[in-house]
């Protein structure tokens, strides 16, 4: 008689068992990988297509290294993003609910800030906006200069709104040297709507160059463009903090 080899029932359970454990264990990290390298190309694309659009507008103009002719100081959001739309190829202009089919949205910081009740907070983009042919969304808001004082609160390390013996947030004043903030979403209002991951913002200098803050996905799109992941903490705003 011949041998036969094969496995048995208790031998087969026990393999599949093993790679059901190892496939729980590392497809988590194998879909954030992926999400993330979505994130990272999305966010060069976009960011690739407002520099352009800034260039283009220096050399229709012949103004290398000044951008206020286009972030002007004397117009309204309205018309700088008007005026910023040709430079899009199809683009639609948001100027408000009325004239288009999105809407403002929230989105979360690249990490968790509490306000003073220690609640976690969240942004919102809103209007004007452009919306491109691939869904992304470009929202621009236009300040009457370059260089001006502004107020809020702030943060301590672990995102806690600075707060008195009162309990009151603490108002900081500091200088901003910006024409216009620029805020992009490279996947529209699809998830995860968040800074860092898939929506950033670029303080626009007078000579065209960005600079930004963490929170609002500066540190994440500078890691990016150096060839690293997003850096962002996912968290759910408007939930307190344990």
């Amino acid at each position: 008689m011949k041998n036969s080899f094969g496995f048995t029932l208790a031998e087969v359970l026990i393999t599949l068992g093993i790679i059901g454990v190892v496939a729980a264990l590392t497809l988590p990290n194998l879909i954030a990988n992926y999400k993330n390298k979505e994130f990272a190309t999305r966010a060069k694309r976009t960011y690739s297509l407002i520099s352009q659009a800034i260039q283009r507008f220096q050399a229709d103009n012949e103004s290398p290294g000044d951008v206020t002719g286009l972030f002007d100081t004397s117009k309204t959001s309205n018309e700088v993003l008007t005026a910023f739309a040709k430079y899009f190829d199809g683009a639609e202009v948001c100027l408000s609910s009325n004239s288009c089919s999105k809407s403002r949205y929230s989105i979360t910081y690249s990490y968790p800030l509490y306000d003073e009740s220690s609640t976690s907070r969240a942004d919102t983009i809103s209007y004007p906006f452009l919306v491109l042919k691939d869904s992304s969304i470009i929202a621009v808001r236009q300040y009457s200069s370059c260089e001006f004082t502004t107020s809020g609160p702030q943060y301590d390390s672990d995102g806690n709104t600075i707060v008195d013996s009162s309990g009151k947030p603490e108002i900081f004043e500091w200088t901003e040297y910006m024409c216009a903030l620029i805020t992009f979403d490279t996947n529209g209002t699809a998830a995860p709507n968040q800074y860092g991951a898939d929506v950033f913002q670029l303080k626009i200098r007078q000579n065209g160059s960005f600079h930004g803050w963490s929170g609002s996905g500066w540190n994440s799109l500078k890691n990016i463009l150096g060839g690293g992941d997003p850096i962002y903490e996912k968290y759910t705003a408007g939930q307190s903090k344990d």
